[in-house]
């Protein structure tokens, strides 16, 4: 039980002193100052810190830590796009709603009103989640580092997000499309709906990846104009692209007419670098939809005809999350399991043929049945 001591100053006044013992069990003087009462206000506050499990951490805004987990975790641990993603969600979200509250003053329920102000603002669930797991991260470091006892966002309700209806070509469409390409789109337009592989694999692809003879395309790196060749977007991204004869041909072509060799590009603008995003799109991509009369869709969305044509193939699931090089299966069926054939269609017949064969079974008598 702490208690309020004073000693006088060299001039004959009171000082008056917020004496208490720190966990470690050595008692401590705290000056409080020439007024009993600040030092009553002291010692109620040290032994609430103490009580709380919370003495002696720093005490810092949360701006202050959003900065400070930027620089010694986000610029050392994470991907540099990923490093700019977090600054951007920091920048834009978080700071202006917790900028200038106190770290260790964050609650559940502040943590929760930032939710609630967020989806009254007409941000979407999907962007207010990513938000979350940015906080949710921040303040996981938060408590590592000795700065919060538990995590505030630790049970945060996150908003419902409504899956958006994914848009991919049929296979009359694809073929359509194909059709239009000019002759240098015509092999990148081909490898995103034969591959499955992202635009930014496609770009950064050499003839090293390229093993014409097994018919298969290593993943090793993505491309970004911003940073340039960058490791893919995760370790399951690093993967081998089994492709099909007729994409085998199509590469063959493309490699004989860029004389590409070892550590070329597949895919080279007019002097050896990778495409940009901007240009592909807007010059080849996009006039590509319109001649061939198909409704607008983004290039991302080829990668989504892949899965689907497939799919509509009755490839194995697990097949097609490695092809498409996502972490888990359940991502894959969360994406694509829509478009998976019912599972119930004709399971009676298959049973019945399972069962039974040929031959139906009679049906048994009850004992006491007359004859």
């Amino acid at each position: 039980m702490g208690s309020i001591q004073h000693k006088h100053a060299k001039d004959g006044s009171k000082l008056y002193y917020a004496v208490y013992k720190i966990p470690d069990g050595i008692w401590r003087w705290e000056r409080g100052g020439k007024l009993k009462k600040n030092a009553d206000a002291l010692l109620k506050r040290r032994e609430s810190e103490i009580a709380e499990g919370t003495y002696g951490i720093e005490i810092m805004t949360f701006k202050e830590f959003s900065d400070k987990w930027l620089s010694d975790y986000a610029s050392l641990k994470v991907k540099p796009q990923t490093r700019d993603d977090y600054e951007a969600v920091v920048r834009r979200h978080l700071r202006p709603f917790f900028g200038d509250a106190f770290l260790k003053s964050i609650t559940p329920v502040m943590v929760q009103e930032y939710v609630a102000n967020m989806t009254d603002s007409g941000l979407s669930p999907r962007t207010i989640n990513k938000t979350i797991t940015v906080l949710k991260l921040m303040f996981k470091h938060a408590e590592i580092w000795g700065y919060l006892r538990t995590n505030p966002a630790k049970h945060v309700d996150r908003p419902r997000e409504i899956r958006k209806e994914m848009d991919y070509l049929r296979p009359e469409e694809a073929r359509r499309l194909l059709r239009a390409c000019s002759p240098k789109f015509f092999p990148i337009c081909a490898i995103a709906l034969l591959s499955g592989a992202r635009q930014g694999e496609i770009l950064a692809l050499k003839w090293s990846d390229v093993d014409l003879e097994q018919g298969i395309i290593y993943i090793r790196r993505s491309y970004r104009p911003e940073y340039g060749f960058v490791e893919p977007k995760s370790a399951r991204s690093f993967r081998a692209l089994y492709i099909s004869p007729e994409l085998v041909k199509i590469l063959l072509m493309q490699k004989t007419k860029t004389s590409g060799t070892g550590d070329g590009l597949v895919f080279p603008n007019s002097v050896g670098r990778p495409i940009l995003h901007q240009n592909l799109v807007r010059r080849e991509f996009e006039p590509a939809l319109e001649k061939a009369g198909l409704r607008r869709i983004r290039f991302h969305d080829l990668r989504h005809s892949y899965a689907a044509l497939m799919i509509s193939l009755g490839e194995n699931i697990k097949f097609i999350q490695a092809q498409m090089g996502h972490s888990s299966i359940s991502t894959t069926l969360d994406r694509y399991g829509h478009l998976l054939p019912e599972a119930s269609e004709g399971v009676g017949r298959r049973l019945d043929a399972l069962v039974f064969s040929d031959e139906v079974i009679p049906f048994p008598e009850e004992k006491g049945d007359k004859q």
